[in-house]
Formats: structure tokens, sequence, C-alpha cells
């Protein structure tokens, strides 16, 4: 009976223990799984918190987690970097929504190099910012960074990165860019600091159609030393915005010498960028051998510290300032010294994105090159078809597609040519009167649904415009030009609602090949309190004579 007994109390015991486990086991799984969206979901939805309000991101209440302060205030913020007006351009109310995020209260440990995302519905924009956890140590001018759609088939996602002329027919699947140092002289790579990435998106309606397993986006950053850059004027020591190339790797340019990366293109978010990029500067100019080695540099002083030439720069700080102007009182002919930019949206200040094209030349050999940690890192593209069941890792918060609009082929420009005998220095020439106008039924815009609609959350298009672009005309028979002729990066322009050329010459008149068409429009926010952004895209098109 006493055996009994004790067999009893032990099946008790063991039946008691088995249960305890069974709940801790329970509640410990219903605790490392708060972000999972569902039960029977493989696909995990990242936590989802408010980042306007936080004094602290979301960290785990664990042993070895220190907290972490949000990137716009507080220990390693982006402020220094990308200036007041960008760092403060996060709020909802002005487009920015959640896309991911790694950061999560209940992590079962601390968290290592943890970022979120951020997209504008409204701009465009994407963010990346990451925080580095991890232990670095190497010696680095400037960051490195990238994006890559990598897919099995293509798309036109990532065309209006780095280019200030966008070619439709051409998809680019990859950019890299260099990265803007401190202005203060603090080291770019560190522990305990947080970094922003940005890129512009373009609409891809494809997408739409397209499986998750197809397309992922993926970005990297390294850390490399430059010793001087040039952007088509002389050489400086510093790089003060993000210079990008889609068809070629920035970072294996580092390593030989002078070389010219001509699809180049100076990326700069915020005013700041180039308000505080004025004034005089020591840079020296190459001096070449007959063989085109490097024999030595003179001195010399620039108006800029972005490596853009005296004239360069001086027209755009004219452009930005007459855009500015038009994103407040839609005056004519403001943006005629831009091409590629985002102007507004922002309710805590005026600010803008732009994309110049330049001729980058970059001097010095790498001395340190590495990459940071927990990169490359990869995710699923929002608007594609994600099952949450069959999905690994984390979903977008944002399953809308990105991206405001595209074009879906290249634009036409007719050019209509009237020719006629004139005398003229004792002799008879020909007089050849041209005339450039966009072929507005050849645009056929693409526009994103899920953000230009009329529902509460969407926007609308209004005071959408097309202009002519005439790039790098012939000048030299000295033609009388109808037009607003400027410098645009490494472009000279003439610019109109239509552009005109009169050549008077003894022949045959000087051809012009490349013109492309300038829309701008502003997105018109619906719900009557975020502002409006003006956004300038220029696309490359077809001369056709009419």
């Amino acid at each position: 009976m006493k055996k009994i007994r004790c067999f009893d109390l032990l099946s008790k015991m063991v039946i008691f223990i088995f249960m305890l486990s069974a709940l801790m086991f329970t509640s410990c799984k219903k605790h490392f799984n708060a972000s999972i969206a569902a039960a029977g979901k493989d696909g995990i939805q990242p936590f989802n918190f408010n980042w306007e309000t936080v004094d602290w991101m979301p960290t785990p209440a664990v042993a070895g987690q220190a907290l972490i302060n949000p990137p716009w205030i507080g220990q390693g913020s982006i402020t220094s970097v990308y200036g007041i007006d960008v760092a403060n351009d996060y709020k909802a109310t002005d487009g920015w929504v959640l896309v991911y995020n790694s950061f999560d209260p209940n992590s079962p440990g601390p968290l290592e190099d943890p970022y979120f995302i951020l997209y504008n519905r409204y701009r465009g924009l994407m963010r990346i910012y990451f925080f580095i956890t991890s232990q670095v140590s190497a010696n680095s001018d400037y960051l490195v960074d990238g994006l890559t759609a990598s897919t099995s088939g293509t798309t036109s996602l990532l065309n209006f990165l780095g280019n200030d002329i966008v070619d439709v027919s051409q998809n680019q699947l990859s950019y890299s860019q260099i990265e803007p140092g401190p202005p203060d002289g603090s080291a770019p790579l560190g522990t305990r600091k947080w970094y922003m990435l940005q890129y512009e998106l373009a609409y891809d309606p494809n997408l739409t159609n397209t499986n998750y397993n197809n397309i992922q986006l993926s970005w990297y950053t390294n850390y490399n030393s430059i010793s001087k850059i040039s952007l088509g004027g002389p050489l400086i020591g510093s790089v003060n915005g993000s210079v990008g190339s889609s068809t070629s790797n920035i970072s294996s340019s580092l390593l030989n010498g002078l070389k010219v990366v001509t699809t180049a293109g100076l990326s700069l978010a915020g005013s700041s960028a180039v308000n505080n990029a004025s004034g005089n500067f020591s840079a020296v100019n190459p001096i070449l051998n007959p063989d085109g080695t490097l024999q030595g540099f003179s001195p010399t002083t620039v108006n800029n510290k972005l490596g853009l030439s005296n004239a360069t720069f001086t027209a755009l700080q004219s452009g930005l300032n007459s855009a500015f102007s038009a994103a407040i009182g839609n005056i004519p002919g403001a943006v005629a010294g831009l091409l590629s930019a985002i102007i507004g949206g922002n309710s805590n200040a005026q600010t803008i994105s732009l994309t110049l094209n330049a001729k980058l030349q970059l001097d010095g050999t790498s001395t340190s090159k590495g990459s940071f940690p927990a990169s490359p890192a990869s995710v699923y593209v929002p608007g594609t078809i994600i099952d949450p069941i069959t999905a690994q890792g984390y979903i977008p918060l944002y399953t809308n597609s990105l991206g405001i609009f595209n074009l879906s082929s290249k634009p036409i420009v007719n050019i209509h040519t009237n020719s006629i005998k004139v005398s003229q220095n004792g002799g008879i020439y020909y007089q050849y009167d041209n005339l450039y106008t966009v072929n507005t039924s050849s645009i056929n815009y693409l526009w994103n649904p899920s953000v230009i609609n009329s529902s509460s959350t969407g926007a609308a298009i209004k005071n959408l415009k097309t202009e002519v672009v005439l790039i790098d005309p012939d000048l030299s028979a000295n033609p009388v030009i109808g037009g607003n002729l400027g410098i645009i990066g490494t472009h000279t322009v003439i610019t109109g609602t239509s552009v005109g050329t009169t050549y008077t010459v003894p022949r045959v008149q000087p051809r012009n090949n490349y013109a492309a068409v300038r829309i701008t429009f502003d997105v018109v926010p619906n719900n009557g309190i975020t502002p409006k952004s003006t956004i300038i895209k220029t696309f490359l098109a077809n001369i056709v004579n009419n």
C-alpha cells in the first residue's frame, strides 16, 4: 500500500511538472512570437511602433541591451551629416510610413545592428536607418553604399537613382554612391552610431504581378578612404554630397587613381547641403604628363566644397533658390536650373532632394576598405505578391507599390525646320529656323494608383507642365536662341515650353540630336494637412521631324 501511495504521489508530481513546463513553454513562445502576424504564418510581421514619439527605440529588457535613442536626436544622430531639415523630416502626416523594422522589444537577446525603413508615399523616397552595435575599428574617410534589385527579370524601380535625365528604355538594377562625410570633422565610421541611406524610387506597375520570390531589394554599406574628389571642378579634399553611379563600381574606382566615372550623379538631401557648401575653398588641378600619368597638382580656389566647377555651382544655387520660390508662389520658369528634384512636402521646414549629373574624378589609393557588420541585407519588395504563409523572415508592414510615377516609353520632341537663302557678308548663306516642341500625346504617364487617387490618404496631381530640354546644343555658329540658356551639371541646355535655334551658315546647319522632356508637377495630398511636394523629372526623348 505504501509503495502504491508513493507511486501515485510520484505520478502526480510528474504530471504537475509536465503541465508547468508546457505552460512556461507556451508563455515563452507567446513572448517570442509577439512580432508574428498570426498563428500558422511563417512570414514575420515586424514590430510596429510610433517612431515620431518614442524617446527610446523598442529594445528588449535583457542583459547586455543598452538603450538606443531615435536617429534624429541624441547619441550618434544623423543631424551633423544631413542637416536639421532632413533629420526632422519623418512625420507620418507628411507621408512617412514604416515599411520594415528589426527593432523588437520581444527579442530573446540583445539586438545586433538593428534597422528600420521609412518610405514617403507622396515623394517616393525610401530611407534606411540603421544603428551599429558591433565593434568596428578601422580608419575610414567615407562610406560607400549601394542598392540592388535582385531579380530574375527586370524592373524600372531604380531608374531614378543618380540620373537627372532618365532613359526609360534602359533599366538599371543596381546603384552605388559615396556618402557625405560629417562636416564637423568626426569620423564617419563608429560603434553606437546612426546611419541613413536615402533612395528615390520609380513606380513600376509590373511589380504588382510579380511574385515576392522573383525580386528582392538588397543594400550594402562599405567604408573606404579617398584623398580628393572632383565633380567637374578642381580636386578638393572632402565629399559633401552623395555621389553615385549605376554603370560602374565606385569602390573599385578608388583603386585606380584619377579614374573618371562619366555617369556619376551628385545627390543632395536637404537645403543645407547646398547652402553650407558655398564659400572660398582651397583645391588643386591635376597636371598630367603627355601619356596621361599624373605629374603633380597646381593650387587654386573654388566657390564650393562639392567638387563642382564654379559656374556649375553658381547655376545650381540660382536654380535651387528659384525652385524654393516656385514651391511657394509657382513662379513661371523657376526650375530652369534643375533637371531632377523633389521640393517641399516637409511641414517642419522647406527641404529638397536633387540629383545633378557630374564627371567624377577620384584621387588617391584606398588605404582601408571593408564592409559594415550585417552587410549586405535584403528585403521583399512592397507591392509584389507576398504569401505570408510561405514567405520566410520579415514581410513588409506597408504593402502598396512604391514610387509616384513613371513613363512607359520615351517621349517625343518634334522639330520643325524652315530654311531660306540670305545675303550676308557679301555672300549667300542659308538661314535655318528650328522649333522644338513637346509632343504631349507621346507622353504615356504611369501613375501609382495607391497614391494618386481620391481617397483621404491619396493625392492629386496639379500644375502638370512639360518643357523641352535641348542638351549640349552646337553653339559654334553663334545661333540665335529662343529659350533659357544655362548650365546644369556637365550639360549646357536650352529649356522652355518650346525651344528655338536659328543658324545662319554657308551650307548645312549643325545637328542637335540630344533632347529631353522635363516634367514638373505638384503632388497635393487630399487630407488638407500634408504640404504639397513639387516633383521635377527629365526624360530622354526621341527627336522626330515634324
